[in-house]
């Protein structure tokens, strides 16, 4: 099959997996180009394979190179001989490491995207051979050991790597035949990079002797993805009885072998964050949260993350959340979503009456409340009996009027505030923290 053939297949494949996932088709397709063989080849495949004015193309400038500018106009020049619009990003990474580099790239990839866009790349199938290799040394599982993913969600839009099964040697020659022109980053030879130093002290003997190493890698990758898609399919069935909104039920979840215990924490973190969880971590958070006392205020952080731990459920949440002002209190139904949780006012049989000089306001330290036909308590005390986890405490709305407790939201009305519907319109009110 042509290198042609193959991506033009790929890029059909992906819009038909959009349609049966319910999603918008791709409207524009945007070529990551670094002026490198592979994005200029990637390009060239763009415009002879993909609808017209649909080809637009986003450049990343690091500003490491002395002819970094120059890589930058050689780009523009491109797009321009083509038609195609070129957004390009000027960026000051503070480091070098790979990592770095990459993440910094991939930022300016997410604010280039909309939800019917689609980022191509240019990796093929001797960058999959060098992950496969890269991440086998540093001890990955199936799911590391599968590779680059041919396909994933990227910000609003979707990433597509059409030519991830196809040998370095081939693009090569496609551009040979095509007289297509790019530029050679210098970086590419120094071996400082671990990257570089597999590309050129591994994979290269590797194709010396078995000059198809890297096609039939990269296969096997594609194989070892399948299985683990197939493995995940089955996980999922368990995994709907151990969850619940952001909680895993540790108890449950005790319960079952220790292979399959690991393997369904991964896939729910997974699901959670979006972050595939290391050997490692999955260790400190077994040791360190798990299995921490009762009232340990242990917890573990995994990218925005942070997990922890209340009673028998284990807890994931956004370390990026921010607090909104309390809404004004209005006299109809209607939800409100806040930064720190989903306020649901209803109508009811038997709740508050709302009055204009009700307000919200959060809970504070040693507060006592006394519910309707219940003993006063401190507030604390009554969060433990209702399975508050402490976290969620000190953004709790209270009901109030003037000084006085009217409601805890969602958990009880206080004595004297509670009425039924006998000649007034009266309302309950729900917290849904997040």
């Amino acid at each position: 099959m042509t290198i042609t053939q193959v991506f033009y297949d790929r890029c059909q494949w992906l819009q038909s997996q959009r349609e049966s996932w319910h999603q918008p088709r791709i409207k524009r397709w945007v070529v990551a180009l670094s002026g490198g063989l592979d994005s200029v080849v990637t390009l060239q495949l763009a415009v002879q394979s993909l609808p017209k004015n649909t080809v637009h193309a986003v450049h990343v400038n690091h500003q490491l190179q002395s002819q970094s500018h120059e890589w930058q106009q050689f780009c523009q020049s491109l797009c321009d001989a083509h038609d195609i619009p070129l957004k390009s990003y000027a960026i000051n990474p503070q480091g070098t490491s790979e990592k770095l580099l990459r993440d910094a790239r991939y930022e300016c990839f997410v604010d280039s995207l909309k939800a019917d866009d689609c980022l191509l790349f240019g990796h093929h199938a001797n960058d999959q051979a060098e992950t496969m290799l890269f991440r086998m040394v540093r001890g990955a599982g199936s799911k590391g050991v599968s590779g680059i993913p041919i396909q994933r969600e990227l910000g609003e839009g979707h990433l597509l790597r059409p030519l991830l099964s196809v040998p370095r040697a081939q693009l090569e020659s496609y551009a040979q035949q095509l007289q297509l022109q790019w530029v050679e980053d210098p970086s590419n030879h120094t071996l400082d990079y671990d990257r570089n130093y597999l590309r050129h002290k591994v994979v290269k003997p590797l194709i010396e002797h078995w000059p198809q190493a890297c096609e039939k890698m990269a296969l096997s990758a594609a194989l070892i993805e399948q299985e683990h898609q197939l493995l995940n399919d089955y996980l999922l069935k368990d995994l709907e009885s151990l969850v619940g909104q952001h909680t895993l039920d540790l108890e449950k979840w005790k319960a079952l072998a220790k292979t399959k215990r690991e393997a369904l924490l991964r896939l729910w973190l997974k699901h959670e964050t979006a972050r595939a969880v290391s050997i490692k971590q999955l260790a400190q958070i077994n040791d360190q949260l798990i299995n921490s006392k009762e009232d340990s205020k242990a917890h573990s952080i995994l990218g925005d993350y942070t997990l922890r731990r209340y009673r028998h459920e284990l807890f994931v949440f956004s370390t990026q959340r921010s607090v909104e002002d309390w809404p004004k209190i209005v006299c109809s139904a209607h939800q409100r979503k806040l930064q720190q949780g989903t306020l649901t006012v209803t109508s009811c049989n038997l709740g508050v009456e709302i009055k204009p000089d009700m307000y919200l306001r959060e809970s504070t330290p040693g507060q006592i409340v006394k519910a309707v036909n219940r003993p006063a308590k401190k507030l604390k005390k009554l969060f433990q009996e209702q399975g508050i986890a402490p976290w969620y405490r000190d953004n709790w709305p209270l009901l109030m009027s003037g000084n006085q407790v009217v409601a805890v939201v969602g958990i009880c009305v206080c004595e004297g505030w509670l009425e039924d519907t006998q000649n007034k319109s009266v309302f309950c009110l729900e917290w849904d923290p997040l």
